[in-house]
């Protein structure tokens, strides 16, 4: 669903179809469609996970990059660490595929960079040394060979588990990028060559290459970590750690100001013996966005879409001053003509308040729905188990 899909729907139920008498334009309905969404986000939110390295004795970091921009992250759910068994993970190839351009069609002329990863079971390792090869006219095709075979099976140090390489993925940037994108997936570790005439405006639609090495082996159970959550509202020594300020994403550095002044941050609390000796090691951080409803998809589940539309056409209904300002009681002289249509704003603001309980009836069984099917946390962002109605 776009959000054009869900306009229409709320005009619907507004009884307000397309043509020149509508009442609500469309900027009214955008806003009232962003209000029941973050309502409904805030019952439900949208969970995703971004892994983060470790750094060497360090238990304060800054918030994980968005999978979105426009959606930045609102909180943190939950923290596994480490993710993977010590030891376990593949070293990333040591070196990129040999690349040559050959006669075809299909690719544009420029520089173009090749890198190439190891696939595990549990993730993929970060991308090879970068291959260069520069296509010209009428060669815009490109042979890889000497593609980089995965290594023999890895014991972890700790358990008797070896990690095995199931395959490899092949990244490629566009004409004159910088951007590494998931050009196709080798599900062996013995085809050594492959051919690549794929378009450009096919390419950049697939995803980025990784940042992390999470090709170890997962950690199971997995390993929950309490937490404390800074988020801008005030400095606190208990976030301080070796390392002093947290930098960029997972890194150790000075941001300007003090600790979480400018950049929310969360602290692991870790006994000293826990804390990670290097940045081999692997955080999964689990965060709160809004859902995403806009002109490239949405993440809101199909079974909650109807909410969306509740919502909307209340708080639009709520928005719409007309029926409340144009009322009046008309009666001539010898009661003849008797015209009164003073019960409209009444009419229409009870009408507006049902919609609008309706509307937080349904949230309600939404938040009971997630009670039900969550554990008991400790920290903000959590659902105790006896959550109760608001």
């Amino acid at each position: 669903m776009l959000l054009s899909d869900l306009e229409n729907q709320v005009r619907l139920d507004l009884f307000d179809p397309a043509g020149s008498n509508q009442r609500w334009s469309q900027a009214d309905i955008d806003r009232a469609i962003d209000k029941a969404l973050d309502r409904y986000s805030a019952y439900y939110p949208n969970i995703v996970y971004s892994d983060m390295p470790t750094q060497p004795w360090q238990r304060t970091y800054p918030y994980p990059v968005s999978w979105n921009a426009s959606y930045p992250v609102w909180w943190i759910e939950r923290i596994l660490y480490p993710l993977q068994l010590p030891g376990s993970s593949f070293a990333p190839p040591s070196a990129g595929p040999l690349a040559t351009a050959v006669a075809g069609s299909g690719l544009s002329v420029g520089n173009y960079h090749y890198a190439v990863t190891f696939l595990s079971p549990g993730g993929e390792t970060t991308p090879s040394p970068l291959t260069n090869v520069v296509v010209a006219s009428g060669a815009q095709s490109i042979n890889l060979s000497a593609i980089p075979l995965a290594p023999a099976p890895v014991p972890a140090q700790t358990l008797n588990y070896t990690n095995i390489a199931i395959g490899r993925n092949l990244y490629r940037t566009g004409a004159g990028g910088s951007i590494l994108y998931l050009l196709a997936t080798l599900s062996d570790n013995t085809t050594t060559t492959y051919s690549d005439s794929l378009p450009d405006s096919m390419l950049l639609t697939m995803a980025q290459a990784p940042t992390v090495n999470t090709s170890g082996i997962p950690c199971w159970p997995p390993r929950e970590r309490a937490f404390s959550e800074f988020s801008n509202l005030f400095d606190s020594a208990v976030a301080l750690a070796v390392g002093g300020n947290q930098g960029s994403q997972g890194a150790v550095g000075g941001s300007p100001g003090f600790t979480s002044t400018q950049s929310p941050s969360f602290t692991l609390q870790l006994s000293t013996d826990e804390l990670p000796r290097d940045n081999t090691r692997v955080l999964r951080i689990f965060y709160a966005t809004k859902h995403q409803l806009d002109s490239n998809g949405s993440t809101i589940p199909e079974m909650h879409r109807d909410i969306i539309a509740l919502g909307a056409s209340a708080y639009a209904m709520q928005a719409y001053q007309v029926p409340t300002n144009d009322n009046f009681l008309f009666q001539d002289g010898t009661l003849h003509d008797r015209v009164d249509d003073t019960h409209i704003p009444t009419a229409w603001l009870t009408i507006a308040q049902q919609r609008m309980e309706q509307f937080l009836t349904r949230l309600q069984e939404i938040k009971q729905q997630r009670d039900y099917s969550s554990a008991a946390r400790l920290h903000w962002g959590a659902i105790p188990l006896r959550w109760g109605f608001i």
